[in-house]
């Protein structure tokens, strides 16, 4: 049964929702399935609310999200541009908003030194396992060590 949602989750995945759709109608440059197929992400994501309700189906659109900041990070300033007047366009959070807040995640994470959630242990996954990462080699161990005590924390 789906549970109900406070004010700000709806808004948080409604904005999400968008975002996710527009980049999947307009965007996205691996469309392997039709809009119309029942296997398209859109229609899964549809399937799912309806099954499990809005609180339980934003943590993966939150990764989902995720997972299309993490594949379009090389993408070039023109690339960028372009993907984020489209968006704004359609009324949703741009790449570069997106991308801001997975930033001050980050930063809240580090301060913070623990995992609290899959979210979080996706997007330090990432970050971690990112050979052409930036990120400096004593946040990279510490981002480490809280990858390996999530994943103990979670068997």
């Amino acid at each position: 049964m789906a549970r109900s949602v406070s004010a700000e989750k709806q808004r948080e995945y409604d904005q999400l929702k968008r975002f996710f759709v527009h980049w999947e109608t307009h965007l996205t440059p691996h469309r392997v399935l039709g809009l119309e197929h029942p296997h398209n992400p859109i229609n899964v994501l549809a399937a799912y609310e309806r099954q499990l309700g809005v609180s339980r189906v934003l943590p993966g659109l939150k990764q989902a999200v995720n997972d299309i900041l993490e594949d379009f990070e090389d993408f070039s300033p023109q690339e960028i541009a372009a993907a984020d007047a489209s968006l704004a366009r359609a009324g949703a959070p741009t790449m570069s908003q997106l991308w801001q807040g997975r930033s001050r995640h980050y930063k809240a994470i580090l301060r913070r030194g623990r995992l609290r959630n899959d979210t979080e242990y996706y997007l330090a996954s990432s970050i971690v396992c990112d050979t052409a990462s930036q990120v400096p080699p004593d946040e990279l161990d510490l981002l480490d060590r809280m990858v390996a005590n999530y994943a103990l924390q979670r068997t």
